[in-house]
C-alpha cells in the first residue's frame, strides 16, 4: 500500500506548488514585449531575465502620510534593467533606464510631468527637458482592462547628478519600445476608463 501511495503523494504536492505563480506572472517583472536604448553610441545591455517593470502608480502631493496627502494624479513608471556591477569597495550597482510620466488612457504623443532617470557606468543621470523628447506611439487595453500594451520613442540628452551642475558630463540617450506591458493594480483608482485620477 506505501507504493501505490508515493505517486498520489508526489502528484498531490505538484498540483500545490504549480497553483502558485511566481511574481514575474502577477506583473513585477516582465520580459515580454521590445526594448532597446543606445547611450552615447553604446548599447545598452539588458539582464538576461526580469528585464523590466511597467505599472500605473498612485502618486500623492505630500510625501507624508498626514490626511493632507491626497492622491493627485496617476502615473505610469517604467523601469528597464541592464547588468549589475560590483565598485571597488563591494558594492552593487544595477544599471536600468527609468521612465514615469502622468498617465492619460489612450492618449499618443508626448505625455505630461515626465520624468526620466538612468543609471549608467556607476552614475545617476537625469533629463534636460528642453533637450528630451519622448512620445507614445501605441495604446491597446486589454480586455480585462488589467494591462495594456504601449509603444514609445525616446530620443533624451541627460546630464549626471553632481555639482556644479552645468559642468557635469551629459549622455544622450535614444532609444523605442515596442508592446510593453503595463499592469494596472487593482489599488490603482481611475474614475472610468477615459479619466485619470484626482481629475
Amino acid at each position: 500500500m506505501k507504493k501505490n501511495a508515493t505517486p498520489f503523494l508526489l502528484l498531490g504536492l505538484l498540483l500545490v506548488f504549480g497553483s502558485f505563480k511566481p511574481d514575474d506572472e502577477n506583473g513585477h517583472y516582465k520580459n515580454n514585449g521590445y526594448f532597446f536604448a543606445i547611450l552615447n553610441g553604446t548599447m545598452f545591455e539588458m539582464r538576461d531575465d526580469d528585464k523590466y517593470r511597467a505599472e500605473l502608480v498612485n502618486k500623492t502631493g505630500s510625501m507624508n502620510n498626514s490626511k493632507a496627502a491626497q492622491l493627485s494624479r496617476v502615473a505610469t513608471s517604467l523601469i528597464f534593467y541592464g547588468n549589475n556591477f560590483t565598485d571597488e569597495n563591494g558594492k552593487i550597482f544595477t544599471e536600468n533606464i527609468e521612465f514615469e510620466y502622468s498617465f492619460a488612457d489612450g492618449a499618443l504623443g508626448e505625455p505630461k510631468d515626465m520624468k526620466f532617470e538612468i543609471n549608467y557606468d556607476k552614475h545617476v543621470y537625469y533629463h534636460l527637458p528642453d533637450q528630451s523628447k519622448f512620445r507614445i506611439t501605441g495604446f491597446q487595453w486589454s480586455d480585462d482592462h488589467t494591462f495594456f500594451l504601449m509603444n514609445a520613442d525616446f530620443d533624451c540628452k541627460m546630464r549626471r547628478w553632481g555639482f556644479p551642475a552645468e559642468s557635469q558630463p551629459i549622455v544622450r540617450v535614444k532609444g523605442r519600445m515596442v508592446n510593453i506591458n503595463v499592469t494596472v493594480p487593482a489599488w490603482v483608482k481611475l474614475k472610468d476608463a477615459t479619466q485619470v485620477a484626482g481629475n
